[in-house]
């Protein structure tokens, strides 16, 4: 059986529940010329670092008469309700909305030839897989070439399935790798409470703790597990995101997990990364 809700095609499968988007992925490619283009591997170039257009490079583009922001936004949504292979792509396009040139425009139309390779992708998610929620996070330290901002993604499973996932531009400039990957855990863990809260409200599922996160640096998780003293030179900026953690450890809501780099599968959320990884 197949239901269409604010764009997304539902299709139940005995005990699993299909999400996917391939009708709008359609309407894009043929809005855009594109439904003839040769599909690509990755939606946006590994190390490719893109800044904001220069004053003759935007009154350039200006001359085409493409409405950017409206293209960018066209991909918010794909990314949001059903494609998280995208959200790393969408964000750092985003990033430009008020500046954009001939560069950003090549990196949109390389993920239009990206989707039309992998329209055909989907949600899953099952019914009766009792799993703990697992969750990883990860920053791209310094990221922004131009400010230097860190960018931070994380996704959580729960059940065995993708419930939570966000790619997100840090507020402020972080002196170390271990404040930068201090941010991430502090978002992530505030949105699965957020998410915990409102499966008690509806009486879902009572989820059991600890909530494992997966995190890849040492650093971090050496200083979460420690007294708050320990590295506040370093971590001045984050002193209250460090309690609060903190906090939470010695409740035994959440237990911090080392997972090598290879392992870490919040990557593709806070950086470019190559296909397999995506995967």
């Amino acid at each position: 059986m197949e239901d269409l809700m604010l764009g997304i095609k539902i299709t139940h499968k005995a005990e699993v529940i299909t999400l996917s988007q391939s009708h709008h992925i359609d309407s894009l490619l043929e809005l855009y010329g594109m439904s003839s283009c040769k599909p690509v591997s990755i939606p946006l170039i590994p190390n490719l670092h893109l800044e904001g257009a220069l004053i003759f490079e935007r009154e350039e583009f200006q001359t085409v008469k493409i409405n950017y922001q409206s293209a960018v936004e066209s991909l918010s949504y794909l990314s949001s309700a059903t494609r998280p292979d995208l959200s790393y792509s969408v964000s750092t396009l985003s990033k430009f909305l008020e500046n954009p040139g001939i560069q950003h425009w090549k990196s949109f139309l390389h993920i239009l030839r990206y989707l039309r390779g992998t329209k055909n992708i989907e949600l899953n998610y099952q019914r009766n897989i009792e799993q703990p929620p697992i969750a990883y996070s990860n920053a791209d330290w310094g990221n922004f070439h131009s400010t230097r901002i860190s960018v931070m993604g994380y996704p959580v499973r729960f059940n065995g399935n993708l419930v939570i996932w966000k790619t997100r531009k840090q507020q402020t400039v972080s002196l170390s790798s271990v404040e930068a990957e201090y941010q991430s855990l502090t978002e992530l863990f505030s949105e699965f409470l957020w998410f915990k809260q409102f499966c008690d409200v509806i009486n879902v599922v009572k989820m059991k703790n600890p909530i494992v996160i997966h995190e890849n640096h040492q650093g971090c998780i050496d200083t979460a597990n420690s007294n708050c003293n320990t590295n506040t030179r370093l971590m001045k900026n984050v002193k209250i995101q460090l309690h609060f953690i903190q906090e939470e450890i010695e409740n035994s809501i959440i237990t911090l997990v080392y997972t090598r780099t290879n392992n870490m599968l919040a990557d593709f959320l806070a950086k470019s990364v190559c296909r397999p990884v995506i995967k």
